[in-house]
């Protein structure tokens, strides 16, 4: 289990991302970061930032991710300048989206996301 970007924010929440044999653990701060930059921009607005926009879907039980191609799309139209936050944040989201666009190019079976 890849904990590099969680790493430093023991006791914080965290958002585990899940296929059948791997799993990526990250600082819940950067996902919001990500997706609420994702809402800004034009990009189809469906799976997870709609889930998000709604405060559903992971936040009780894992949930899957149904259309991954979406997924990574919407991952790709991320934009910094849209995004808010310290310059290390900004510095680390980059390299974290296309750590998920790798993991999710490359998932075995369905992927979830889990809140803890």
């Amino acid at each position: 289990m890849s904990t590099t970007y969680y790493d430093g924010f023991e006791g914080e929440p965290e958002l585990v991302l899940r296929d059948n044999h791997r799993a990526m653990v990250f600082w819940n701060g950067y996902f919001v970061t990500i997706l609420n930059s994702i809402l800004k921009t034009e990009v189809e607005k469906g799976g997870m930032p709609e889930v998000y926009s709604r405060q559903e879907g992971w936040y009780d039980e894992p949930w899957p991710i149904e259309d991954i191609p979406l997924t990574i799309n919407q991952l790709r139209a991320f934009d910094l300048d849209k995004a808010e936050g310290t310059e290390t944040l900004m510095e680390v989201l980059p390299e974290l989206i296309e750590d998920i666009i790798k993991f999710l190019e490359n998932a075995e079976g369905q992927v979830f996301i889990e809140y803890d």
